[in-house]
């Protein structure tokens, strides 16, 4: 039974590695999406621009676009 558990835990096949691919995926949009409009919020609403939300903004940013790049000439 317990031999089963583990098997079924750490088996992983092309479709766990896409699952996780995709959750993975969306949690970073869903980030994204929430660190933007926590920053325009505080832009608009409180006039007050906090570093630390435009670094981080950036930062994802950035990553997205050498993650692109970087694909984009070796595929």
């Amino acid at each position: 039974m317990l031999d089963n558990l583990l098997n079924s835990l750490f088996n992983t096949d092309e479709r766990f590695i896409m699952h996780r691919y995709y959750s993975t995926r969306l949690a970073m949009i869903v980030g994204s999406i929430m660190i933007a409009g926590w920053f325009g919020y505080e832009l608009l609403a409180n006039h007050h621009l906090r570093l630390d939300l435009v670094i981080i903004s950036g930062a994802m940013a950035l990553t997205k676009l050498a993650a692109m790049l970087y694909y984009r000439i070796t595929d």
